[in-house]
C-alpha cells in the first residue's frame, strides 16, 4: 500500500461520511440530487462536517499514536470521550449526536477501561458501527495483513460482538489491504442493495457503489443518493474508493 492509497483510505471515509450526513434518514433519490456537500438534513449539519463514523475513527488513530501499537483500553476511553463530550467530532464540547443504538449500548455498559470489551453478541445487534471506522488499522498495519485483520476485528468487537460482524469486518479489511474486492467475499456482496444500519446491507450497498461506477467522485454519489444510512455507507464506499481510486484534486 502506498502513502497515497492509504491516505485515499483516510481522507475518503471522511468525505464519504461528510457527504452523506445531510441524507442521512432521507429517502432514495431517484435524479441524482443528492450532491457534494450538502448540509442541514435531520442532523443540520454543516457543510463537510463529519459524524460518528469519522470521529470513532479518529479516536482509533489517536490510539495508535499515543501507544504506538493497538491498545484497547485506549480506544474504549477515546470512544466514551467523543460520546460524552464530542472529542473528535466536529462540535466542541457538544457530545455525540450520532450514535447508533448498538455503539451507545456498548458504551454505557464500560464501567472499567481494563475491561474494554463490552459488546452486544445478538445476531440481531449486527449493526455497521463496526466497519465504518476500521482505517486505521488498516493503514497502521499496512505491511502485515494478519495484523491488520486481527486488529480491525479488535476494535469492533469493542462494540459489535455478532458472528455476522466478526464476518463482516474481516472481510472488509482483508480487502481493504488487498486492495481490490476478493471473489472469496462475493457471496456477501450477493444480496439487494439498499442503505440500512445492517452490516451485511452495508457492505454490499458500499462495494456495489464502487463496482458499478468508475470514479471516486461518482462512487459516493452513487452512495449518498440512495439516503437511508448514507453517512456510513458514504465512509464505506470512501474508504474501499479512496484506496483504489485516485481522490481528485483542485
Amino acid at each position: 500500500m502506498t502513502d497515497e492509497q492509504a491516505m485515499g483510505m483516510w481522507m475518503g471515509l471522511f468525505i464519504g461520511d461528510a457527504a452523506g450526513v445531510p441524507y442521512e434518514f432521507m429517502p432514495p433519490s431517484r435524479d441524482g440530487s443528492y450532491k457534494f456537500f450538502g448540509f442541514g438534513g435531520v442532523h443540520n449539519a454543516s457543510v463537510g462536517e463529519w459524524s460518528d463514523d469519522g470521529a470513532m475513527a479518529l479516536a482509533i488513530a489517536s490510539a495508535y499514536i499515543s501507544e504506538k501499537r493497538f491498545c484497547a483500553s485506549t480506544i474504549q476511553k477515546n470512544f466514551v470521550s467523543w460520546l460524552k463530550r464530542g472529542t473528535f467530532g466536529t462540535r466542541a464540547g457538544v457530545p455525540a449526536w450520532d450514535v447508533g443504538m448498538t455503539v451507545l449500548g456498548a458504551l454505557n455498559r464500560v464501567n472499567d477501561f481494563d475491561f474494554p470489551y463490552q459488546s452486544n453478541t445478538d445476531p440481531q445487534a449486527s449493526g455497521n458501527g463496526c466497519i465504518m471506522r476500521l482505517a486505521p488499522c488498516i493503514i497502521w498495519n499496512r505491511n502485515n495483513l494478519s495484523a491488520a485483520i486481527g486488529e480491525s476485528v479488535a476494535q469492533a468487537l469493542l462494540t459489535h460482538g455478532s458472528s455476522e460482524c466478526i464476518t463482516y469486518t474481516a472481510a472488509l479489511a482483508h480487502e481493504l489491504w488487498e486492495g481490490r474486492p476478493l471473489s472469496q467475499y462475493d457471496r456477501l456482496r450477493d444480496r439487494p442493495i439498499r442503505n440500512t444500519g445492517y452490516i451485511a446491507d452495508t457492505y454490499a450497498s458500499a462495494w456495489h457503489s464502487v463496482l458499478s461506477t468508475d470514479s471516486f467522485e461518482d462512487a459516493i454519489s452513487d452512495a449518498i443518493n440512495r439516503g437511508g444510512d448514507a453517512d456510513t455507507v458514504g465512509a464505506v464506499t470512501g474508504m474501499i474508493a479512496g484506496r483504489l481510486r485516485d481522490i481528485p484534486t483542485c
